[in-house]
């Protein structure tokens, strides 16, 4: 089984800063990013993605955001990278810009 990473919506919105834990930085990120648009992203560019809805964010423990496990494919920063500017191009596609 290969090895799975952790991505919490956190790490790809816009409305964060760095430390309360995006990780792309401001050019990339996505307002509001949805676990169901990651998982779709991902599975788009095949890291099998597993959606785990009752999760939070440890430093939003508070707020249930879910996380998506992906396969670990290359480095941390350039899959959530890659999955944002996913996010990004599906948005535009389907013209749903928030």
């Amino acid at each position: 089984m290969a090895e799975k990473i952790v991505i919490w919506p956190a790490y790809l919105a816009a409305g964060k800063t760095k430390s309360e834990g995006r990780i792309v930085s401001l050019r990339y990120a996505v307002k509001a990013p949805k676990v169901e648009e990651i998982e779709k992203v991902a599975r788009a560019l095949n890291l099998e993605p597993e959606v785990e809805n009752e999760k939070a964010y440890p430093r939003t423990h508070w707020e249930r955001s879910g996380r998506v496990l992906v396969a670990k494919r290359g480095r941390k920063g350039a899959i959530v990278k890659e999955l944002a500017k996913g996010i990004k191009e599906m948005r535009e596609r389907s013209g749903t810009r928030r």
